[in-house]
């Protein structure tokens, strides 16, 4: 699904928590769009939502979301 949407995503990161303090989440993504209304298309499609509920909904026990915006830096995507 990135490689399908890369006008709207300049970032996409994804790993094990390695953290031993905090145990509780075993993953973590990172996502980074182009701008706030990139993210609410991308968020509001159907095929993330078909993914999301098709793929780990059934096996995501917890989850936890963060959304903020950073302004930008230079002229250069990363």
């Amino acid at each position: 699904m990135m490689l399908e949407s890369p006008s709207f995503i300049v970032q996409f990161t994804h790993g094990l928590n390695l953290s031993l303090s905090s145990k509780e989440y075993t993953h973590g993504v990172v996502i980074r769009f182009r701008s706030v209304k990139a993210f609410e298309i991308f968020i509001n499609s159907k095929e993330y939502k078909k993914v999301w509920h098709s793929k780990f909904q059934t096996i995501v026990h917890k989850s936890f979301s963060l959304h903020f915006s950073v302004d930008l830096v230079g002229t250069e995507i990363m």
